[in-house]
């Protein structure tokens, strides 16, 4: 947005006697633009980390979040993508919830519990524009890259992607889950199924300030 202000000059009349005559200065009006600057910040209390895993034959959904995430994000940015250009993130992994009190102690320790240093997920936003965004993440001591679709809405930003638990070399992690959900991961079918892909969505809400 523009804001404008009007600059007057000054209206000055002279009488000159001698001759009778007036001399009128007229008014001049000058309108002078100035451009509104505007900076975006991150807010940790504007962001939600969501997950989906899944189940069964037939791909029964399991949603989840993971209450906390951290992000260092860049201050003052000129535009939204600068803010996460570059931004680390850790995700601790205590703040998992599944909304199952059953579930949740089993992912923690039957799951990340077997994995080597992962008290925490931690990754790092590699490149983000409206095109997309390529995003590191680290578990297992292993780090893998990738892509997703970034939507906009306002001043909120949706990354969303999907990973697969094989890429992190935790087939063993996989396994024990497995065995520690094996009347969960039963469907109706008899077969006890439980996939390796994981849907992640994270949404921001930044702050925007205009000068």
């Amino acid at each position: 947005m523009k804001k404008s202000y009007l600059v007057f000059g000054f209206i000055s009349v002279f009488l000159i006697s001698c001759g009778g005559t007036e001399t009128v200065e007229e008014t001049v009006v000058e309108e002078v633009a100035v451009e509104e600057v505007c900076t975006y910040n991150y807010d940790p209390g504007n962001t939600v980390l969501t997950w989906t895993a899944y189940k069964h034959t037939a791909k029964a959904a399991v949603n989840g979040t993971f209450a906390e995430i951290n992000v260092e994000a860049n201050a003052d940015a000129s535009d939204m993508y600068g803010v996460l250009e570059g931004a680390n993130f850790s995700i601790p992994i205590n703040s998992l919830n599944s909304q199952d009190e059953i579930r949740d102690p089993k992912i923690k320790a039957s799951f990340f519990g077997e994995m080597d240093s992962t008290n925490f997920i931690t990754g790092k936003i590699n490149s983000i524009n409206a095109s997309g965004a390529n995003v590191d993440i680290t578990m297992n001591n292993v780090t893998k890259a990738y892509d997703g679709e970034i939507t906009v809405d306002g001043e909120s930003i949706t990354f969303v992607t999907q990973i697969d638990i094989l890429d992190f070399e935790a087939q063993n992690a996989f396994d024990v889950l497995g065995e520690a959900c094996a009347e969960k991961h039963t469907g109706t079918d008899g077969v006890k199924k439980f996939w390796t892909e994981v849907n992640i969505a994270i949404k921001t809400q930044l702050t925007k300030t205009c000068k």
